[in-house]
């Protein structure tokens, strides 16, 4: 069936501030990364002082933030989405090599290099 709009809808223009909007979620934060020898996304769970106390890999992204729900590794539904975005760059830069950066923009013209 086709979705329609509801005659009484909201519309909503979407905004977000870096700055102002973000808050960090009192369980901890995520370190993310690729392993391009294993081919798989790495995501560290920390408390405080980039200190890994959880490490979850996985081949896709849904393999990892599903682990991370289970674990309960956020409080915040704001810090699930944020987690979601970022593997799914992780995901992208791994398939194509894509040269990825934790909270930058996914160059797609910027090949990873080996170094």
């Amino acid at each position: 069936m086709k979705p329609t709009l509801a005659k009484e809808h909201k519309d909503i223009k979407g905004q977000y501030h870096d700055m102002k909007d973000w808050t960090i979620d009192p369980k901890g934060y995520f370190l993310i990364r690729i392993n391009r020898k294993k081919k798989e996304i790495e995501v560290g769970f920390c408390k405080k002082d980039n200190v890994i106390e959880v490490l979850i890999s996985g081949k896709r992204p849904q393999d990892i933030y599903f682990e991370a729900h289970k674990e309960h590794l956020f409080t915040n539904f704001d810090h699930a989405a944020y987690l979601g975005k970022e593997l799914e760059k992780a995901f992208l830069a791994l398939k194509y090599g894509l040269a990825y950066v934790q909270d930058e923009e996914l160059d797609l013209n910027k090949k990873f290099e080996d170094n």
